[in-house]
């Protein structure tokens, strides 16, 4: 197993440091949890996620494909974000500064970054090495796609957050993007052929490389060409 990196080292002696070396650092692990699962790990009133919108502890849980890696071991991971980040902290922060529109850094000893830490040093590892994310920097057109096949991709990689397509039932909150209507509109003024290439940014990159949203990138590994395509044509997204 790979050894803590410094600043995940910080993270661990900011936890004995609170607890004291005789407690159990378990004690810490229910608020940790519920950092994870709320929107509260950031202060922010726009922040629309948890952790777990993009993460899975372990085990995928119902057949979702979420963005993120799996959580399980991650504290002894290398490197984070396709290894854009050399220490676990600052991948969180990241996430937090990026997606949760947080206005301020976690640092090592703060009650709640301990508590995470915790919580993540308690699950069962699912891999200690770096996990592949490949952010597709360069946006291409994409040949056409199947709708049959579009449909459940959709289901399991983007209804949990923008809902059902058309109506948006179950999206997580009202300024969540109605697929495709409301993209569409937002840029009415487009070509259809350059809504179509909209569409493949906001997926590639969402707000990660600057472009506008909070929405988190989908990797190559995550979501491949082919199936994104299919998820173009289930939302008649045709560029035609």
């Amino acid at each position: 197993m790979n050894k803590p990196n410094s600043k995940c080292m910080a993270w661990l002696i900011g936890l004995v440091t609170l607890l004291g070396c005789s407690e159990e650092p378990l004690s810490e692990v229910p608020h940790g949890r519920r950092l994870f699962t709320s929107n509260s790990l950031s202060p922010s009133k726009l922040n629309l996620y948890s952790c777990a919108s993009c993460h899975d502890e372990g085990n995928v849980s119902g057949g979702l494909r979420k963005s993120g890696a799996l959580l399980g071991g991650s504290i002894s991971r290398p490197t984070f974000w396709g290894g854009q980040e050399n220490d676990l902290l600052d991948a969180v922060n990241a996430c937090r500064s990026y997606f949760m529109v947080a206005p301020e850094p976690l640092l090592p000893t703060e009650p709640d970054a301990i508590a995470l830490y915790a919580y993540l040093a308690s699950l069962r590892p699912v891999t200690t090495t770096a996990v592949p994310f490949t952010v597709v920097r360069d946006i291409q057109p994409l040949e056409r796609g199947d709708a049959s096949r579009g449909e459940p991709l959709y289901t399991v990689a983007c209804s949990y957050c923008h809902g059902l397509a058309h109506t948006g039932v179950g999206r997580l909150r009202d300024s969540v993007s109605l697929l495709p209507e409301q993209t569409n509109m937002e840029h009415a003024s487009l070509s259809k052929r350059l809504q179509r290439i909209v569409f493949i940014e906001k997926v590639r990159h969402g707000s990660f490389l600057g472009y506008g949203g909070d929405m988190p990138p989908f990797s190559e590994e995550v979501l491949n060409d082919s199936e994104l395509a299919d998820v173009l044509e289930y939302l008649a997204v045709t560029g035609e």
